[in-house]
This record gives C-alpha cells, sequence and structure tokens, in this order.
C-alpha cells in the first residue's frame, strides 16, 4: 500500500508540489492571526479548590494585577520633603492611569491613607498627609501620624523609615496597556524620580509578564539561529545544497501549518508554545534525514544491481524504495510523536495544554509534508552526481564510534555495554528521589533577569510583596460585624505572626477597629484591641462613614459587610515555606472558626503555586503512564509484538530516568518548563528505536545473522539516528541564549535528553536484542527485491 502511495506521488510531483504549496500558503496567511498573550490564569490549573477560591477574592477585592513600587533611600529615611513629593507624584500618575480600579492606589500621600483621631466631641477620620511637609516640624508630625497609625501603615512604610511604597490595583489591563507598554510607561513615570541617592523599583505581575514577554519574542530570533545551526549540520549531513535545503524547506513548511493553526483556532503565542516552532523545525529536519539518508543509500544500490537503469530511472527508483521502506516507519514515529505531545493536555494548565495541543498538529503537519513534498521534489531534482554520492558518505565524528559499537557487536563482546550502561543508568537515576516541585519566580527567572530585583529588594526591606489570603464568608450582609466572628479573625493574625515563618505583616479590618477603640481611650496603648459590648462594632463603622469613607475599607471588607479578607505578606516564595504557611493556616482556620455559621477558606496569591505544584505531579504521573501506554500500543501494532514495543520504550525510558535523575542531582526543579521533556523526549526520541529496529528487521529478510544485520543497522540506521540527535540538540540548545531560565534550562536538557535517547539506541538497545533474540525479528521473513522502475510507475 505504501509503494502504490509513492509510485502515485512520483507519477503527479508537480500537482502534488503545487497542492503542498497551495495548503502552506493558505495556512500561513492566518499566521498574522496569532497573537502574543501572557494571562496568568492560563499558568494555572484552573479547577484547583485554591485556584478557585483566588479567582473569587480577585472580584471581590481585587489584586490579580497588583503593582508596587518601593522607594529605597541609600541613607536616611524616606521622610524627607524631597522623596515624599517623588511619592506624591507618582500617587498622583496612578490615580490618573486608565484602568486602575478606583480607590486601590494607596500611599503615604494618597487620600485613601487615613489618620484615626479624636477631638473634643468626636472621631475625626482624614488623610494622613494632606499636603506634602516642608520643614523639620511638620516631618515629625507626619512620622507620629504614622506610628499612631502603624496596625494600618506598616504595610506602607517599614519600621526604620527607610523604605515606603505605592500600592495600586488595575480591573483593565489591557487598558492600562497590557505586557507590552504597561511597564515601559511606569518605566517613563518612575525613570525622572530617580536619583543616585534613591532607588525605585517596581515589583508585581505586571514586571512579570512584560519580562515574559520579552523573552517570548526572543524566541523569534532564536529561532532564525536555530535555523542556521540545523542547516549547518544538515550540511554537515550531505554536503551538499539540495540535502541541505530539502529537510529545511519540509520542516519550515511544518512550522508554517502549526503556526497558522493556531491562528486559525486563535490559540495564543506565550512562553510555553513559544517554543513550538524551534520543536517542529527540529523534528521535521530530523525526519527529512532519515528519510534522505535512506535515499542516498537506495540510490547507491540501486546504481550497482541495475547498471542498465538511466540516472534519473535510478533517482526514480531510489526515491519510490526509500520512501517505502521509511513511510511505515515514519508514520509510526510521527504518530508517537504527535500523540506524545497531545498527552500533555492531561496536565491540567492551559497553557501546557496549548503548547501539546499546537505541537501535536505540527509533527503531523510535517509529517503529511514529508511523505508528499519530499518524494515529489527528489524525483523531480537531478540525481546526485558521483562526487555528491560521494561527499555525502564522508565520515564524521560519530563514525568512528558506530563503528567500533558494530565491531563489539560482531565480536560477541556486547554484554560489556550492557552492564556499563546499566550501572550509569543506575547511578544517575538515583537522583530522581532528590527531585523537588517548584512554580516560583526563581524557577523561571534567573536571579539578573528584570523582575527578580524588585521582588527581592522589597522582601528584605518591607513587608513584602507576595501574599496568602484568607477568605471570610459569613453568608448574609452585616455579618463581618459580628464581634465573634472578628475575634476569630484577630485569633487567626495573631497565630500566624507568632509562626517562625517570613510572614512581614497580616492585615485585616480589625487593624482598623483596633486603632479606633484605642484613639478613642485617649490613646492608652492597651486598648488596642477589638471593641466590645453589643453593637460595638457596627457603630464604629458607622463612625467612620460619618467622619470617613467606607471605600477605604474595600481592600479588607466588601460593601454589603458579608465577605471580608485576612491577607498575609510573605517575604519569600520559597515553595517550601509557602506550603507549610498554607497548611498551617487551613488547618487554624477550621478550628478557630469550627461551629461558626461562616465559610472559611485559604487561596489566592501564592497559593497559587501550592496548586500548581499539586497539579504537576498529578498531571506528570498521568502524563507518562498515558505516553508509556502509546509508545507500547502503537510499536506493538507497528511491529506486531508486544516485545517489540517494550523494546523501543527501553531508550525512552532510560532517557527520562536519567533527565529525571539528572534535575534531582543538579537541583533543577519540575517546573511547567522542565515538565513538558518527558513528552519531547518520547516524542522525538522514540524515532531512534523505531528506525533502528525496523531496519535490522528489514536486513534479516536480505540475510538471517541476527548479530550481523544489528551490526549493519548500527552503522547505517544509527548514523542517521546521530544526524537527527545532532539537529535536534544543536537546535534546542540555541534556547540557552534566550536568557529566560526556563528557556535555557529546557534547551539544555533536551539535548541532553536526546543524546542519551539516541546513545541508548545504539548502545544498549543492541545489547539487550541480541541477549533476548525476539522472535518478532528472527521469524523468517521473505527477501524483498525491488520492482523495475516500469512495474513501480
Amino acid at each position: 500500500m505504501m509503494r502504490r502511495y509513492v509510485g502515485f506521488i512520483v507519477s503527479y510531483p508537480k500537482i502534488v508540489i503545487a497542492l503542498v504549496l497551495a495548503v502552506t500558503v493558505a495556512l500561513g496567511a492566518s499566521i498574522s492571526r496569532v497573537q502574543v498573550l501572557l494571562d496568568i490564569d492560563d499558568q494555572l490549573p484552573p479547577d484547583h479548590p485554591m485556584v478557585v477560591i483566588g479567582k473569587r477574592l480577585e472580584q471581590l477585592f481585587g489584586g490579580k494585577y497588583i503593582t508596587v513600587v518601593g522607594f529605597y533611600p541609600k541613607e536616611g529615611t524616606v521622610y524627607t520633603p524631597e522623596i515624599l513629593g517623588k511619592v506624591q507624584r507618582v500617587t498622583e500618575a496612578f490615580e490618573k492611569w486608565p484602568g486602575v480600579k478606583p480607590g486601590s492606589v494607596i500611599s503615604l500621600t494618597s487620600k485613601r491613607l487615613k489618620d484615626i483621631r479624636t477631638t473634643e466631641d468626636s472621631i475625626e477620620i482624614k488623610p494622613l498627609a494632606d499636603e506634602i511637609p516642608t520643614n523639620e516640624a511638620e516631618i515629625v508630625a507626619l512620622r507620629e501620624r504614622v506610628e499612631r497609625n502603624r496596625a494600618i501603615t506598616s504595610l506602607l512604610v517599614s519600621d526604620d523609615g527607610r523604605a515606603t511604597t505605592i500600592i495600586a490595583d488595575f480591573e483593565d489591563f489591557e487598558k492600562a496597556g497590557g505586557a507590552k507598554e504597561f511597564y515601559p510607561k511606569l518605566e517613563s513615570i518612575l525613570e525622572p524620580e530617580r536619583t543616585s541617592g534613591l532607588e525605585i523599583v517596581s515589583a508585581g505581575a505586571t514586571s512579570v509578564v512584560y519580562w515574559l514577554l520579552v523573552y517570548v519574542r526572543r524566541v523569534a530570533v532564536l529561532f532564525v539561529v536555530a535555523l542556521a545551526a540545523i542547516g549547518y549540520l544538515l550540511y554537515r549531513a550531505f554536503r551538499t545544497l539540495q540535502g541541505m535545503f530539502i529537510p529545511l524547506v519540509t520542516a519550515l513548511m511544518g512550522v508554517i501549518w502549526a503556526l497558522g493553526l493556531m491562528g486559525l483556532v486563535q490559540a495564543p503565542m506565550d512562553p510555553w508554545n513559544a517554543m513550538t516552532p524551534i520543536l517542529i523545525l527540529a523534528v521535521g529536519a530530523g525526519h527529512s534525514v532519515q528519510i534522505l539518508k535512506r535515499y542516498y543509500e537506495e540510490f547507491g544500490r540501486v546504481r550497482a544491481e541495475h547498471p542498465e537503469f538511466s540516472p534519473q530511472e535510478v533517482n526514480r527508483e531510489a526515491t519510490i524504495e526509500a520512501t517505502t521502506r521509511m513511510g511505515s516507519v515514519m508514520l509510526a514515529a510521527g504518530t508517537i510523536a504527535s500523540l506524545s505531545f497531545a498527552s500533555l493536555l492531561a496536565m491540567g494548565v492551559p497553557s501546557i495544554r496549548s503548547f501539546g495541543l499546537c505541537t501535536a498538529f505540527g509533527i503531523a503537519a510535517a509529517l503529511t509534508v514529508e511523505l508528499t513534498f519530499i518524494p515529489a521534489i527528489r524525483v523531480l531534482l537531478r540525481p546526485p552526481s558521483a562526487s555528491q554520492a560521494l561527499r555525502e558518505k564522508k565520515r564524521e565524528f560519530f563514525d568512528p564510534i558506530l563503528e567500533k559499537l558494530a565491531q563489539i557487536v560482531r565480536l560477541k563482546k556486547e554484554g560489556r555495554l550492557l552492564w556499563v550502561s546499566a550501572a550509569i543508568v543506575l547511578t544517575v537515576s538515583a537522583g530522581v528521589f532528590r527531585l523537588d516541585t517548584r512554580n516560583n519566580m526563581a524557577a523561571q527567572f534567573f536571579e539578573a533577569n528584570g523582575p527578580m530585583h524588585g521582588f527581592r529588594i522589597a522582601d528584605e526591606r518591607t513587608a513584602g510583596t507576595r501574599v496568602l489570603q484568607v477568605l471570610v464568608d459569613g453568608g448574609k450582609p452585616d455579618a463581618i460585624k459580628d464581634p465573634e466572628i472578628l475575634k476569630r479573625m484577630d485569633a487567626l493574625a495573631s497565630y500566624v505572626k507568632g509562626l517562625d515563618l517570613p510572614v512581614g505583616k497580616v492585615a485585616s479590618v480589625v487593624d482598623v477597629l483596633k486603632v479606633m477603640n484605642r484613639v478613642i481611650d485617649d490613646g492608652n496603648p492597651k486598648s488596642e484591641v477589638l471593641p466590645e459590648g453589643d453593637g460595638a462594632v457596627a457603630q464604629f463603622f458607622f463612625l467612620y462613614e460619618m467622619s470617613g469613607d467606607l471605600e477605604d475599607l474595600r481592600r479588607v471588607v466588601d460593601p454589603s459587610f458579608q465577605n471580608a479578607v485576612i491577607t498575609m505578606y510573605l517575604k519569600t516564595d520559597d515553595h517550601r515555606v509557602i506550603k507549610q504557611l498554607v497548611a498551617s493556616v487551613d488547618a487554624k482556620s477550621k478550628e478557630l472558626f469550627a461551629g461558626m455559621p461562616v465559610t472559611v477558606s485559604v487561596g489566592g496569591g501564592v497559593t497559587n503555586m501550592v496548586a500548581l505544584n499539586e497539579t504537576m505531579v498529578h498531571g506528570k504521573v498521568v502524563n507518562l503512564l498515558q505516553i508509556s501506554g502509546l509508545v507500547l500500543l502503537i510499536t506493538a501494532i507497528a511491529l506486531r509484538s508486544i516485545v517489540g514495543g517494550f523494546l523501543v520504550l527501553l531508550p525512552l525510558a532510560t532517557a527520562a530516568l536519567v533527565n529525571l535523575g539528572l534535575m534531582g542531582w543538579t537541583g533543577i526543579s519540575l517546573t511547567m518548563g522542565t515538565a513538558a521533556i518527558s513528552a519531547m523526549a518520547v516524542g522525538i526520541g522514540a524515532d531512534y528505536a523505531i528506525y533502528f529496529i525496523f531496519r535490522v528487521r528489514e536486513q534479516l529478510g536480505r540475510s538471517p545473522d541476527l548479530r550481523e544485520a544489528t551490526a549493519y543497522a548500527l552503522t547505517t540506521s544509527g548514523k542517521a539516528i546521530a544526524y537527527v540527535a545532532t539537529s535536534v540538540a544543536g537546535g534546542y540548545l540555541c534556547l540557552t541564549l534566550s536568557g529566560f531560565k526556563t528557556h535555557v534550562q529546557l534547551g539544555v536538557l533536551v539535548a541532553l535528553t536526546m543524546v542519551v535517547c539516541s546513545g541508548a539506541t545504539v548502545a544498549l538497545l543492541p545489547a539487550i536484542i541480541l541477549r533476548i533474540k525476539p522472535r518478532f525479528l528472527t521469524r523468517k521473513r521473505e527477501k524483498t527485491t525491488p520492482p523495475s522502475p516500469s512495474a513501480a510507475g
């Protein structure tokens, strides 16, 4: 059936090429619709309970795109007219910013930050700083007001006065400029305010998405670098321009098809599927190398066996024979690769799902192009000359290695390969037990990367920028005015403050009530507790509304007083600390609010990391089982042997164990980026074992000697495998130039995985085959003889 298909392709090559080009142009027209979108929610498992709570907290109190701008003088404090003037100007700029959430901008100079005090006959709530102080007396007075309201102001001013922050939230981030324009616009506001003695740095989701966008755009440049690197490796493989351009053009058309589909289905480009073009380019070029290497082999054989054929007849017959021989293998390998990436849909994270789906289609598209365009264009091109055929056979650095392995096989010394390989794999794979799951900023960015400094200095000098939240839902309006609920909220805050964890501050509506109670009692520090007595809490809120503005409290309690939030500010994003804090807060919340008519839930902020880690671990296990099952099923069907399926799994399992083991030994965590490597290893690396086993079986059809067939496969298919692995590794190593930690790690690990997988295929797999002598290989097979050109036609 494959031979009839190829015969049809080479009979109408111009029509086939025209159809392939037409589809390429049609899909290429949709590439312009591909957008780079960086939504934080796409990196989270949407159905996880903590993420669900986090979304509800965002709806009630905001917080998704909070921006924190810190002012850090190198000497002295922030209590100077110059620095406070800068804070005021930046605050006013935030308040006028399109898309900002009304009332969310808070700083020492904002109208939302209040000074609570008493007069002779009432309580007075006024802005903390109506005007910027101009002399020492006014500075002292401001500092006294800050200290008097310490429970409220500590979030904005450090205890030593050497740091102050502006906090702003955006309800329409795209209107505010989005990932592309927000950060540069913010920098244009901050830059004129910076001086040699004052550092002004921003932190928050807004800066993270901007830098992610920067690194995504770098991938476009790295694609060109990868194209050049793969092109060079292809030229080394064939030593002809034909041999270089055919795989490149084929792979590029696969990339265009994949990007065109993304445009049609409106799948956005993000930091994870931005790697799709490089991946498809590498895989497509690798498959093309396999079929073209076989073409040169068949060209020499047909020319030697049929000297009566004309060069065009030899070219046609070699094209048919090479495509026929490789077609079934490529279909099996391509199907495994495509389904392996599609299995990432089980990960439960939108970004990884999108990456898996787009890559699966891209590989299927590349396979379609390879089995149509390559035989069609190859039969139209001029046959390789004698000098070109000779150059193609020029030795490369891995030829001596493969010949040595073949010699070991012929001398029946493959046992040492088996034991040495097993020892190396066992030693390295022991690192799996040290593997850690981590999805925080340090897992994505290097310390020298753009967004890291803002978070680090804020952690050192302020209450922190990471938050963990507890949603208290009273179930009905005015429930939060219940003194008993407020007491338990206060008890939970006191419990968290007492933990030996880097919690910078715990904030809630309780803080405001405590300050009011102390002020009413003539500033007695012992009175900084919740008010007691029936209706006291409701009366305090009424007093606040009479003198101030209840909108000031919208960050901590909703307008109906049904929902309140307790926010804990952390000085770290260490997932172990976060996990410990989440567990402690969740357990204490259940204990404190047991029997109360309220619902208390932990979520929001850094709890998303806990949710992502849990999802990644579970999804990774499911993903590995799915991939293993797919490989076993497809290869067992293709080889008509369950043993054959396990043999194909052997190099893949080896590569996966070595990869995970090295990650454990080197301290590389399992993150969103590195979690996809197993699918990549199987999707790309399955080709190697399939090609090798098919070649051994094919050679046994000509000679019954399994040992000689294995040695022959090492020097033929093994060489093509080496070129493919080198091309894929070289293309992915270009990602190390990105500067984005996720891309750098991915480039190194995928390249390493390709080396290990190809090495296991040519070293470990032959030893296993010769030891077990599987019957599906050694059973008697009919010798195949290629038909004449006229019969093939």
